[in-house]
């Protein structure tokens, strides 16, 4: 099972790759707090690659099985100038409260919520696959 979505950059189009992640996610027999959890997952990183990457947006979803274990696997791609993954902002759960800025959660958030996460970027393209496991991975 796989769809691919190309997505310009217009207002809630990330709520279409949303929408997908929750079809796949039901189709597979995921839990429904585990396909929510990819469904804040895929809105964050279609948001970051739509405000960074400054133009259109490709989503790849598909089903899998990494070590046995059935899961999601999602990619989103742009191709914007890039970024050095490991300078990312890392913000805490624990500094929500009081946090001045609103801003640089995405990559947190996208951690947090998906089992595995996987980016890479160079200039010209930023690819970020994300991993959820339909049951919970030990």
């Amino acid at each position: 099972m796989e769809v691919v979505l190309h997505l310009p950059v217009v207002p809630n189009v990330e709520l279409v790759a949303a929408k997908a992640v929750e079809t796949l996610g039901v189709a597979l027999g995921m839990h429904q707090t585990r396909v929510e959890a990819a469904s804040v997952a895929i809105v964050e990183a279609c948001l970051n690659a739509m405000e960074h990457g400054g133009g259109p947006v490709t989503v790849r979803l598909r089903s899998g099985n990494h070590d046995a274990k059935p899961c999601l696997i999602i990619e989103v791609e742009d191709h914007g100038q890039g970024f050095n993954p490991k300078r990312a902002p890392k913000n805490s759960p624990s500094r929500v409260l009081g946090c001045a800025s609103k801003r640089g959660w995405g990559l947190t958030l996208i951690r947090e919520l998906m089992d595995e996460v996987q980016i890479e970027s160079s200039p010209g393209k930023t690819v970020v696959s994300m991993r959820k496991y339909v049951e919970s991975a030990p």
